[in-house]
């Protein structure tokens, strides 16, 4: 046995593709939409972390004697998926129609295409990659500290109360002022995980 150091890090979802398209098209530009919908519904939390912010997490992680040979969860808030939405609402002014989607639909369509075993290098593979985070992190709630814990991992926020990370709403506000970017602009045109599914829509009050 060689006794080979190691740390793992895990990061939350990124602010970066967390953000539905406003009806205006204002933030499209760096909008990724990656899915066209809400999963189930709506409530499940996830952690969200900032991608500009990565980098100086890992840094102090791994700098960090009390990492060594542990998992580290490094995140900045934790939404749902309504909150996402009123959130942008509240900012933009804008009215989002909320498409809730069942988790059955999205198990279907994970396996439909995992039936078609597509190449790493496919459209369909980031496709079902897509639907896999939407269940993952809508339905399953597999994206949270709490879960993170449960399965031994340190988090970023008892490790280090002093790290001066954004907001998720100061972010949402840089892209309606034009300050964002998009991320994987060589799959913009890739479409959304979509909503309008064989028995996928439904609705909760």
């Amino acid at each position: 046995k060689v006794h080979l150091p190691y740390t793992v890090v895990d990061v939350g979802w990124w602010y970066q593709v967390n953000l539905p398209k406003l009806p205006s098209g204002r933030i499209d530009y760096a909008a990724m939409g990656t899915s066209d919908g809400i999963a189930g519904d709506g409530n499940t939390l996830f952690a969200l972390t900032d991608l500009r912010e990565i980098g100086n997490y890992v840094a102090r992680i791994i700098a960090d004697p009390r990492t060594l040979n542990r998992m580290v969860l490094a995140y900045n808030e934790v939404y749902t998926q309504n909150q996402v939405y009123d959130l942008l609402e509240r900012l933009s002014g804008e009215k989002l129609e909320r498409k809730y989607v069942s988790a059955e639909a999205i198990a279907a369509s994970i396996a439909e295409i995992e039936a078609t075993q597509p190449a790493p290098d496919s459209f369909e593979f980031v496709t079902l990659a897509q639907y896999q985070y939407w269940y993952s992190c809508g339905i399953r709630g597999d994206n949270t500290p709490e879960y993170a814990a449960y399965l031994g991992y340190l988090t970023t926020h008892e490790l280090y109360p002093d790290f001066g990370w954004t907001r998720f709403e100061t972010y949402v506000q840089e892209v309606l002022d034009g300050k964002g970017k998009r991320v994987y602009e060589h799959l913009k045109d890739l479409p959304a995980a979509s909503a309008n599914l064989k028995s996928s829509q439904v609705t909760f009050e």
